[in-house]
């Protein structure tokens, strides 16, 4: 069984991807006031991810959601005739094969459907801390095309992080998936519409966060929560933030390293708000420098002025500000004109490195991060330095 902490999840992914892992893993989360949640289920193949729910889905279960999701009336039909025609009624692939020869839907709309439902189990869970234990006996023979691809976890992050942009258009109103409603009880009575008046006294008891609502319910917890911003201007419920500080975000904590920097090291500051990526630079270099780790401009800009500097590692797509801006910002400041910035993006184009050169980086890498060449980099900028 393996821990994670709060944020810390991806990592696991990331090596299980690594390690091509062919199974099921149960992930078991502590909600914000310290209770057991529900496990939820991912599977994988070959490292990729297929599915994540509460539960494996059987041919005829995934078969339904997809019949509702794509309103096919026909739906129980197919399934009847693909209880007659697959050689194995246990295998998911061979249903969905027949689906797509009947032109019900195509292996595209099949991923599209299967990767949101990934992404908001993830972008669930992902807030709190917990365990993973890992089933590599229990095989879903759940793959996508013809040539029986998954998800890898870059994929599934790149959704997380669009997705959260639109939850940070909804703050300060709504902060994050974990808030939680409360109804205005004396405003009960003014609601005309029965349905919402039904749906606050049954799921708005401040025990809820939106998140589970949204997952109790079935819905998207960012369609719901743009409804509860509106239920919230009508002044019929108000929200309230976790009280436990264990699901503090990554961006709020003590960026004080989590060592004594060694006098003999330099000191290299990494600027990303991906956990997985900062996991990474730290399994590369993190032996070899002193690494501190900031996942926004400010907290970075924080460190810049209380830390001695060698090198600045920084992404380019972040949040509020971009590390594009930061670099400008920063070669303002005559202390940091010469400091080296390696800019790290996912984008591999000249454009962006010229836009990189523009605000003052001094050499330019693109995501995924490789190994060899971060460390001939990190090396021509910061010589004298043993690397392992």
């Amino acid at each position: 069984m393996l821990q994670f902490n709060v944020e810390q999840l991806g990592s696991t992914i990331l090596t299980l991807q690594d390690e091509g892992f062919c199974g099921v893993t149960y992930v078991e989360t502590l909600s914000d006031i310290g209770k057991l949640r529900r496990p939820r289920i991912l599977s994988f193949s070959n490292g990729e991810i297929t599915y994540a729910g509460l539960s494996l889905p059987s041919p005829h279960e995934l078969s339904r959601k997809l019949g509702d999701h794509f309103n096919l009336q026909i739906m129980d039909a197919a399934l009847q005739l693909a209880d007659k025609k697959v050689k194995n009624q246990a295998s998911i692939r061979q249903y969905l094969e027949l689906y797509t020869r009947l032109e019900l839907f195509s292996w595209q709309d099949v991923e599209t459907f299967v990767r949101k439902q990934i992404v908001l189990i993830l972008e669930e869970i992902l807030p709190h801390r917990g365990t993973v234990k890992l089933d590599d006996s229990a095989v879903i023979d759940l793959a996508y095309g013809e040539n029986a691809h998954g998800f890898t976890w870059q994929q599934i992050e790149t959704d997380i992080h669009q997705r959260k942009r639109v939850w940070s258009s909804l703050s300060p109103a709504i902060a994050s998936i974990n808030v939680i409603p409360y109804r205005i009880k004396e405003a009960q009575q003014k609601i005309n519409d029965s349905w919402v008046q039904q749906h606050l006294h049954q799921w708005v008891n401040g025990q809820r966060t939106l998140g589970d609502i949204a997952s109790e319910i079935g819905r998207d917890p960012l369609e719901l929560a743009h409804s509860y911003v509106h239920y919230m201007q009508m002044g019929w419920l108000t929200f309230q933030p976790p009280q436990n500080t264990h699901s503090a975000p990554i961006a709020h904590r003590d960026l004080a390293p989590e060592k004594i920097l060694s006098q003999n090291l330099p000191t290299i500051l990494s600027v990303d708000d991906s956990p997985v990526v900062q996991t990474m630079i730290k399994r590369i270099i993190g032996n070899d420098y002193n690494l501190l780790l900031a996942s926004n401009a400010m907290d970075a800009l924080n460190v810049l002025n209380r830390e001695d500097i060698d090198l600045l590692l920084l992404d380019v797509t972040m949040p509020d500000i971009d590390g594009l801006e930061l670099c400008r910002t920063i070669r303002n400041i005559n202390k940091f004109r010469d400091l080296p910035v390696i800019m790290l993006t996912a984008k591999d184009g000249m454009f962006n490195k010229i836009k990189g050169q523009m605000a003052g980086s001094t050499h330019y890498l693109t995501k995924p991060i490789d190994r060899q060449k971060l460390k001939a980099v990190l090396d021509k900028y910061i010589p004298n330095t043993v690397m392992s």
